[in-house]
């Protein structure tokens, strides 16, 4: 499992906030350690944090596949 500091940068390694939709379902991106950024829209985030299923890149070549957990995700936006 790794774990991933929040950024609004979109560096390496790191995650971004996203509101989604007219609910404001909130998720977010996530820019691989090759700086590749992917949504997570179509990914369970937990209370914690944690990404389900495991992410992986689709960029061709890239080989990242891991399972991560968001620091400092929480559901309703506030930064914990």
């Amino acid at each position: 499992m790794t774990n991933v500091p929040q950024d609004n940068e979109y560096k390496a390694g790191t995650w971004k906030g996203l509101l989604l939709g007219k609910r404001e379902r909130r998720s977010a991106s996530f820019t691989d350690p090759n700086g590749h950024t992917l949504s997570l829209s179509k990914y369970e985030i937990l209370k914690n944090g944690t990404v389900h299923p495991s992410v992986l890149c689709p960029m061709d070549g890239c080989g990242f596949h891991e399972f991560i957990t968001l620091e400092g995700w929480s559901p309703n936006g506030a930064q914990e």
